[in-house]
């Protein structure tokens, strides 16, 4: 499995696959994100998905020699997996502040059917000396499903995770720079 393929994989954390329909559906609130995964799509199947606007951004593509594969990866073991990480978390993560103690962590959340991807993300980054844990579950009042969080606490940590671990989302990456230039992360040299 190459880099696209586990970063796909990972990204499919947010997305939705009608295998039914040979149908592949993300969403997201940033449109550059949605143009990297086209990228993706044209690298590795020679196709492009077509981008809509509703309340956020929707990229849409219906092939079934696409499906067909996507399926066939479910299936493979990841192996060096920082690119399923960065797809995880550009799918569906966060950096901020602690809210009690403000120190940076860097949050994936998934619900109970994605809880296999923490467990994925949690070997990979153990496996990288990245300590991290998965908490939960968690019943949020406006969730169906119960809610588990992989967690990387402290600036060391987040620091060595973005050094380690190549994310794709601008707004992503530019919200781990807003909080290394605001102290949060200032222990850290980042070249990126």
């Amino acid at each position: 499995m190459n880099a696209d393929e586990e970063y796909l994989l990972g990204a499919m954390g947010d997305a939705y696959l009608d295998v039914k329909r040979s149908e592949l559906q993300f969403y997201q609130k940033d449109v550059s994100w949605l143009e990297d995964i086209n990228e993706i799509l044209d690298r590795l199947f020679g196709l492009k998905g077509k981008i809509f606007k509703r309340d956020v951004f929707w990229l849409r593509k219906r092939n079934k020699r696409m499906a067909a594969r996507i399926v066939e990866l479910r299936g493979e073991e990841i192996v060096d997996g920082k690119s399923f990480v960065a797809g995880l978390f550009d799918s569906e993560g966060s950096f901020y502040l602690s809210s009690k103690s403000k120190i940076p962590v860097a949050d994936i959340t998934q619900c109970d059917k994605g809880l296999k991807s923490l467990e994925i993300a949690k070997r990979v980054l153990d496996g990288l000396g990245i300590k991290c844990v998965i908490n939960g579950p968690y019943n949020h009042k406006h969730a169906k499903r119960p809610q588990f969080h992989l967690r990387i606490y402290g600036a060391a940590r987040c620091g060595r995770f973005f050094e380690e671990i190549p994310l794709k989302h601008r707004r992503k990456i530019e919200k781990f720079m807003s909080l290394s230039k605001s102290g949060g992360l200032q222990t850290l040299t980042l070249l990126r």
